[in-house]
């Protein structure tokens, strides 16, 4: 057989990862995927002596380096320590033992922030599981986002509180649009916006039959009073039309892993399918640019 989720996994046998195309068979006893190649070779499983160990298969290899953790992991996992630390020294008199537990640590400081409600409440709402009206949960959108957590949070509980609310103001959503929507790998919202924010300036040349528009024409502060309103709309409306991309790319990658959406696997995916691209940022540059040019061409 061969399933999507087993896709860029390594063999336990060739140590190669596997392709889209790639026929897969998978251990009886502990769920590890082979080549059906390199299984025929062995005739058994290709790491058949941690068997004992009660090994599982959840992703990676007994082997295998865990992978990178998201923010949002990091952070709990940091939290968890910190609180655990804490506790620790409270119970314990000799508070020497644990140097790192003073008022003016760093940690400490994350740690007494658990104090404050709204914190604690985001805290909650990234680890939550409960699939919401939306079929996804705040935790894979956690995961998605990858970055700002604390915004996406907020914003993204604002648009699932039930009372289908659509605005969440972010600032830079509009005022680096478009270059903003590429890097959040929403591709075609970037060109969109690019063609809206152009297409005026050559219409405003055609009108003028070909002439350079001057700063104190009509046209050029028509221009320049399009591109604020598009910005004041990605500001307002960004942050919702970016929460709509990111439930319908979780959907479609909670596809491949049914049956699997609790493991490290599947929120690793979800964090390297959400992960900002600065790589399409320079790319959405760079066509601006081009886009830039070819209007002064027109304009000589």
């Amino acid at each position: 057989m061969s399933e999507s989720r087993f896709e860029n996994k390594l063999c336990p046998v060739c140590r190669k990862r596997f392709g889209k195309d790639d026929e897969i068979v998978v251990c009886p006893e502990c769920g590890t995927p082979h080549h059906r190649a390199c299984w025929n070779s062995l005739n058994h499983c290709g790491v058949e002596e941690f068997h004992g160990m009660n090994y599982v298969w959840n992703g990676r290899l007994p082997d295998e380096d865990e992978p990178v953790k998201s923010e949002t992991e990091e952070f709990a996992e940091h939290v968890m320590n910190v609180a655990q630390s804490v506790k620790e020294a409270e119970n314990d008199p000799h508070h020497a033992e644990y140097p790192n537990i003073h008022p003016n640590n760093t940690e400490n400081q994350i740690f007494n922030m658990m104090d404050d409600p709204i914190i604690d409440e985001l805290v909650k709402s990234i680890q939550n599981n409960e699939k919401g009206a939306d079929g996804v949960s705040m935790r894979e959108l956690a995961a998605f986002s990858a970055t700002s957590v604390w915004h996406y949070a907020r914003a993204f509980g604002t648009f699932r509180d039930g009372k289908k609310r659509k605005v969440f103001f972010n600032f830079c959503s509009g005022f680096f649009a478009p270059l903003f929507q590429f890097y959040r790998k929403m591709d075609w919202l970037g060109i969109l916006t690019t063609i809206l924010m152009v297409v005026p300036t050559i219409a405003a040349i055609k009108l003028a039959g070909g002439a350079a528009v001057q700063p104190s024409d009509k046209a050029s502060n028509m221009l320049l009073l399009v591109n604020i309103v598009i910005e004041a709309l990605w500001c307002l409306f960004g942050d919702y039309i970016y929460y709509r991309h990111a439930v319908k790319r979780i959907l479609k990658i909670r596809a491949n892993y049914e049956g699997d959406t609790e493991s490290d696997e599947y929120f690793m995916a979800l964090y390297e399918s959400g992960k900002p691209s600065f790589a399409r940022v320079v790319l959405g540059f760079l066509g601006i640019w081009l886009i830039e040019a070819c209007v002064e061409l027109m304009l000589k």
